[in-house]
């Protein structure tokens, strides 16, 4: 096991955290990764401080998922030490990250900021803009496109940025580099006055609203909650016998108007839900969480099979595109709840799940999907 030294600030911080835990071990019993280092949580704090370094895998099998602070006691906020670790790994030894799969996520952002795989379509009327996310640009350019047409049916000043919010940078503890990128979504704000972002994914939502203070962050669930759903849609499913496992992301774990946002959307279009023993604030990682799918794929997968083994129905659906598709990797039929409402195939009952698409395919979606944009009355 190769140790990375740490600065003294990041120690303190691990220090902090060690003198509150009382080693009660809840923590322990939700997250995907501790049990994999070390038998309680103190005994891997301590360790760390004895050392004064860590094994890289520790911080980075992190999903930052914050399941371990909802169960603990003391309110000990344990991602915040593992993210500040992965800072201080990324900024003095950044040569480590070389085998972590960091090339992956350099690869994913260098082309998501991109002329070609994204574009503003913003003008000088706009206000408001909808930003789908790059997960859900990838997976389907029909919805993200109806989306948009349904929204400037309700909202006249709005329009739409295929744009990616950095996080996967962000996440890897380059905080640098994600300010580098994140300029480019701040110029858009600033070149109009742009007060308010619909957003459709729970990374995006995140992330916005702790970058960007002075814009008001919007979920998309709040819009169509508020304008209602597309003409002919309302209880399109109550003649649909099967039923659907609903996960909540962890992004917005801290939300509940986003839980009851979706669930009443979900009651209108007459599509029956289960929940999972673990939802809304108690929802646990589907283990894409943190870039963890890249940097320990192993601990990822073992995570993602059992929230999907959770599931009590044949099908899982999900306000995240990225949830939707750790569900697929467990070989679990997968929706989106926007396939019910924009997606044709769906909405006439052709069928009930997504399709597994290469990285490939996935690239080619965004650029499929920014193409047709060009030619929708923006």
């Amino acid at each position: 096991m190769h140790k990375i030294n740490l600065d003294k600030k990041t120690l303190d911080i691990v220090e902090d955290k060690n003198k509150d835990c009382i080693n009660c071990k809840k923590c322990f019993s939700v997250c995907p990764m501790m049990k994999e280092y070390s038998a309680s949580p103190r005994e891997l704090m301590e360790k760390i401080i004895e050392d004064k370094a860590i094994d890289k895998d520790i911080p980075y099998s992190c999903m930052l998922c914050n399941i371990c602070k909802v169960k603990c006691p003391k309110d000990i906020d344990l991602k915040d030490m593992f993210y500040n670790i992965r800072k201080d790994i990324f900024f003095n030894n950044p040569k480590e990250l070389k085998n972590m799969g960091y090339n992956t996520v350099k690869f994913h952002q260098v082309n998501s900021f991109s002329s070609l795989f994204s574009r503003d379509f913003t003008d000088n009327k706009t206000k408001k803009i909808f930003l789908p996310g790059c997960s859900l640009s990838s997976y389907s350019s029909e919805i993200v496109i109806n989306t948009f047409e349904y929204l400037k049916s309700h909202i006249d000043d709005i329009s739409l940025t295929i744009e990616c919010c950095g996080k996967p940078t962000l996440a890897m503890g380059d905080t640098e580099k994600f300010k580098k990128y994140y300029t480019k979504l701040d110029k858009i704000f600033n070149k109009n006055d742009i007060y308010e972002v619909i957003v459709a994914c729970p990374n995006c939502f995140d992330t916005i609203r702790k970058n960007s203070n002075n814009i008001k962050v919007t979920p998309l669930w709040s819009v169509i909650k508020e304008y209602g759903l597309p003409e002919g849609i309302q209880n399109n499913y109550l003649d649909v016998k099967a039923e659907f496992s609903l996960h909540d992301p962890c992004p917005v774990r801290y939300e509940p108007e986003i839980h009851e946002d979706v669930r009443d959307i979900l009651k209108l279009l007459g599509v029956k839900i289960v929940e999972f023993d673990k939802n809304r604030e108690n929802s646990e990682c589907c283990g894409s969480g943190g870039m963890v799918r890249v940097t320990n794929n192993q601990i990822s997968l073992s995570q993602t099979n059992k929230r999907a083994r959770e599931a009590k129905t044949d099908t899982v659906i999900s306000y995240c595109e990225s949830c939707c598709e750790s569900m697929m990797l467990a070989n679990k039929s997968t929706l989106h709840i926007l396939d019910f409402i924009f997606n044709e195939e769906v909405i006439n009952k052709n069928t009930f799940t997504q399709n597994n698409t290469s990285v490939i395919d996935k690239w080619k979606m965004r650029y499929k999907t920014i193409k047709l944009a060009k030619n929708i009355k923006l």
